[in-house]
């Protein structure tokens, strides 16, 4: 949905029921009652012949999936609920998927939001940006951006749903901001502890990066399960040359909100992580401040010129013990590069950060989580594997954890290698997604060929860590 933030900076619709209910890609045993580490999650496009009446549908290609979102339920982690942009078309999707499985995979049953797009029953041509979050009763959060191309740029919406059956059958969205073309970056957080009680952080910024800006980090938050959303209050204001975005909302063990968030500089070409505290639910934010900052630039693929990913966002958890977790990219070339790990020991008031070791080649879209037993767990991508001058861009899915709170790592290969060259408008979306289980993490991704099954990419959901059932 949103324009390209960093290479700016450096130079049958009516068909389809409202509620879709239909299986995802199973997965089945490895013979001795164990899952696969890692399994197809999408499946066939349900909007593969279109959705009439959808402006700009024949930009969209069926079968083409990327920016999973995943959340664990915090009182059964068999209970798993993740969420893809569907069928991608320029920007943005024709429509949001959700998945949820009740077995700790086994079997996955996959819905839509009715009167999400256009393609689901609603008027919005477009969706983008899709979150997930499962609350300590049970209740499960999406949120995402909603759109119509009606302009250049759209004007977009910020939506929330929720589900009371474990992501099986949704509500019709709710629009927490109203539709203009600065919105964006969106995420929700389901408070662990206060019941019906969720977060919701997105970022609205002028996407024509000329300064001065007039952006900010807005919140909202909801105490009746989303039936109703609060007015919007700004986290931070960041300079007129600068916008923030991609936020996240943590809860901390003493109930307090911190708010993790990226800025841009688009003069001075520097990219910033940001925390910022609030003790009274959202309602006032404490002054940000810095995790740690690193220059931006633009990396483009040697051999074909055009843009690697880099889109700068960060990932953010919190363990039971109030230790908090931020990762980031850090490369410096289109062939080095670093995963950040940024740690806070006194609920984001002061930090430090290193590089995860055995990372050096060019990396991106990192995703931290924390599991019950506080082992630490970061997944991403990166192209150690690649041969300069042959015809695939090699890119591979890697993990490493930890169990002593950031200080030694296992890594190890997850997924690939895939062609990044044969991705949907060579990109996998700005995030992928990890969520903390009981022991372990489960983990969604984006494969594009050769290892997509139904089109030009699809979601793969692994187990990592922990013991497999």
């Amino acid at each position: 949905m949103r324009s390209n933030l960093i290479g700016t900076m450096s130079v049958a619709a009516a068909t389809v029921v409202a509620q879709l209910m239909v299986p995802a890609a199973a997965s089945a045993d490895d013979g001795a009652g164990r899952l696969p580490r890692v399994s197809v999650l999408s499946g066939p496009s349900p909007f593969a012949d279109g959705c009439p009446g959808r402006r700009l549908d024949a930009e969209a290609i069926a079968g083409s999936e990327l920016e999973p979102a995943i959340a664990a339920d915090p009182r059964n982690p068999r209970h798993v609920v993740a969420t893809w942009q569907q069928d991608i078309g320029g920007l943005a999707a024709r429509s949001d998927l959700i998945a949820s499985t009740f077995d700790g995979g086994r079997s996955w049953t996959t819905s839509t939001i009715p009167g999400l797009t256009v393609c689901t029953g609603g008027s919005a041509d477009v969706a983008s940006d899709p979150w997930l979050s499962i609350g300590g009763d049970g209740t499960v959060y999406f949120s995402g951006t909603s759109g119509t191309a009606t302009a250049d740029p759209p004007p977009i919406a910020v939506v929330a749903s929720r589900s009371h059956d474990g992501g099986r059958t949704w509500r019709q969205p709710t629009t927490v901001a109203a539709a203009e073309p600065g919105n964006d970056t969106d995420a929700i957080t389901a408070d662990p502890t206060r019941a019906g009680s969720a977060y919701l952080v997105w970022a609205n910024w002028d996407h024509s990066y000329t300064p001065p800006m007039a952006n900010a980090l807005k919140f909202s938050r909801t105490t009746d399960h989303g039936e109703h959303w609060s007015a919007a209050v700004t986290i931070h204001q960041p300079a007129p040359t600068a916008i923030d975005f991609s936020g996240h909302v943590l809860v901390l063990p003493s109930g307090d909100l911190l708010a993790i968030f990226a800025n841009a500089d688009v003069v001075a070409g520097q990219g910033t992580l940001f925390a910022s505290r609030s003790d009274d639910q959202g309602r006032t934010w404490q002054t940000a401040v810095e995790i740690g900052s690193h220059p931006v630039g633009f990396f483009a693929d040697p051999e074909t010129g055009l843009e690697l990913p880099q889109p700068g966002f960060p990932s953010a958890a919190v363990a039971r013990d109030g230790t908090v977790y931020v990762a980031s990219e850090a490369s410096t070339s289109p062939t080095a590069g670093a995963v950040s790990l940024s740690r806070s020991d006194d609920g984001g008031r002061t930090w430090t950060s290193r590089d995860l070791p055995g990372v050096t080649a060019f990396a991106f879209e990192p995703a931290v989580a924390v599991d019950a037993h506080g082992t630490v767990g970061v997944v991403w991508y990166d192209l150690r594997r690649d041969h300069p001058g042959d015809a695939e861009l090699t890119t591979d899915v890697w993990f490493a954890s930890s169990r002593d709170k950031s200080i030694t790592w296992r890594q190890e290969h997850v997924a690939g290698a895939f062609d990044l060259r044969t991705a949907p408008n060579h990109r996998l979306g700005e995030y992928q997604g990890i969520a903390g289980l009981s022991r372990g993490f489960a983990a969604v991704v984006t494969l594009s060929a050769p290892r997509a099954r139904n089109g030009p990419s699809d979601i793969f959901v692994a187990r990592l860590g922990g013991d497999r059932d």
